[in-house]
């Protein structure tokens, strides 16, 4: 028995350390009515392993309830979200805002998931269940009910707050192949305390929120995002939410007018301790009415189809084409991109815009050879279509956006630090990149800024990710840095 349990070790070390929020429908986000004794918020993050091959990781959650001290049951959340876990390693999600929950104390939580499903490249160097060394495989599990003791008082008439923590590195069961096991011990936690960097006032983060318009956004009603893959989400506007422009879509004068029912906009913002969903800036990508199919994902190691293609598992869309394969593509849907010989190359600075040390060209992303494993790419699309070898499509327009990347803290270099351990399929390295973070826009959580990082501590950053050859110095620019 025990020289098999050392085998399953070895077999799950292998594949992690030669490797490395979708549909959120009907929950309430933003000015909910509160009829309970206590109004409760809750937010999603990760906690994942350093050097991981796990492209994508859905948890879908279909039920979050409490018990008190005395053995009572309250459920909390009774939807589906389906939460993409690779995606959070850096950033959060909100599952729910303001909901009633009874003063009381609670000591324990428990979180019912429907089927998981994953992406995982193989790169242990021999076949893992069915998945052939240096093959990209699914990975799926089955639906499951995880309790985890917690000791939360909910106070009446007070806004409270807890994060659903996860380790997708402690759910994936080797015992027989390769699974996926939720229930699994220490794949789930409970935060009550607000990280390190997130603003007295606020909760959390709420990170990279894309989606089409479904009304004109103004002050007074906020903003309602939909996205294809991660549902929808309604945001409180104010006047210091700001606007960006990467395509100089908007003309001369960039403001809330620029934006329309049909739009496509990328929200950062904050939950605050109201429990309100607080929009900081948007970005537009697709001014609209009628925009694009688009597609985001990270570019993994293919050439799909043969030829000039690169291989996409996709983490969001927003999807007008009637009829498209792509309408109800999940999380983890392999998408092979075929880029039209006009294609244009753009990046979307985001809340780094204005930066005085961003770099000022495109170099480091201006052609296809620029594309490069790991980066997360937004492409606006024609032609999708099923095909022997999955979804295809052809890309118009490619916009490199933030790559959620997590390793180790190698050398301060303040602002800057070197990162280690990055996930082996990512080859465009020869020696740690070094992470570019900046003063007056960097997003930090577990740390107040880059000088207060660790050496050797596990970091999740949220980057653009450009080509090291020919690129920046600092290939890595950090929107947003999470230690762990």
């Amino acid at each position: 028995m025990k020289s098999r349990k050392y085998l399953v070790l070895a077999v799950f070390a292998a594949i992690l350390s030669l490797s490395s929020c979708s549909g959120v429908h009907n929950r309430c986000v933003t000015n909910c009515v509160i009829t309970g004794d206590a109004a409760l918020s809750i937010s999603v993050s990760d906690t994942p392993p350093a050097n991981t091959t796990i492209l994508s990781f859905t948890a879908p959650i279909v039920g979050v309830a409490l018990t008190s001290s005395t053995g009572n049951q309250v459920s909390v959340f009774s939807s589906a979200a389906n939460i993409e876990l690779t995606r959070l390693q850096s950033d959060s999600d909100v599952l729910a805002t303001n909901v009633s929950v009874a003063a009381a104390t609670y000591t324990s939580l428990s979180v019912t998931f429907a089927a998981p499903s994953g992406v995982f490249i193989n790169a242990s160097g021999s076949t893992v269940g069915t998945c052939a060394a240096g093959a990209v495989c699914p990975i799926s599990g089955v639906s499951t009910t995880v309790t985890v003791p917690v000791n939360i008082t909910l106070n009446s008439n007070a806004n409270q707050w807890l994060d659903l923590d996860f380790n997708y590195n402690n759910a994936i069961d080797t015992s027989s192949g390769i699974k996926i096991n939720l229930g699994l011990a220490n794949v789930l936690a409970v935060n009550t305390s607000a990280p390190i960097g997130v603003p007295s006032g606020d909760f959390a983060n709420v990170d990279d929120f894309t989606g089409q318009v479904l009304a004109t956004p103004t002050t007074a009603n906020g903003i309602t995002l939909k996205s294809t893959a991660r549902g929808n989400l309604t945001a409180t506007i104010t006047s210091s939410t700001q606007v960006f422009d990467p395509q100089g879509l908007c003309g001369a004068t960039v403001n809330l007018n620029c934006i329309g029912v049909g739009s496509i906009v990328s929200l950062q913002g904050v939950l605050t301790t109201a429990g309100k969903v607080v929009a900081t800036s948007l970005d537009v990508l697709d001014k609209g009415p009628s925009p694009v199919d688009e597609v985001e994902g990270t570019i993994y190691p293919s050439n799909c189809n043969g030829g000039a293609n690169f291989g996409m598992i996709l983490s969001d869309s927003s999807i007008a084409t009637s009829g498209s394969p792509l309408a109800g593509s999940p999380f983890g849907t392999g998408v092979c991109l075929t880029v039209s010989p006009t294609a244009t190359f753009l990046v979307d600075f985001g809340i780094l815009t204005g930066q005085p040390s961003l770099p000022a060209t495109n170099a480091g992303f201006s052609s296809a050879s620029d594309l490069l494993a790991g980066q997360m790419i937004r492409a606006k699309i024609t032609g999708a279509a099923s095909g022997a070898n999955g979804i295809n499509a052809t890309a118009t327009a490619m916009i490199l956006r933030l790559s959620r990347l997590t390793g180790t803290v190698g050398t301060l270099s303040t602002p800057a630090f070197f990162i280690d351990g990055l996930p082996t399929y990512i080859t465009a390295f020869t020696v740690p990149p070094s992470v570019e973070t900046y003063t007056n826009a960097t997003l930090f959580e577990g740390v107040a800024n880059a000088g207060s990082l660790s050496p050797g501590a596990t970091v999740s950053v949220a980057a653009l990710f450009y080509n090291p050859v020919g690129g920046p110095v600092q290939p890595l620019q950090a929107a947003k840095v999470r230690q762990h």
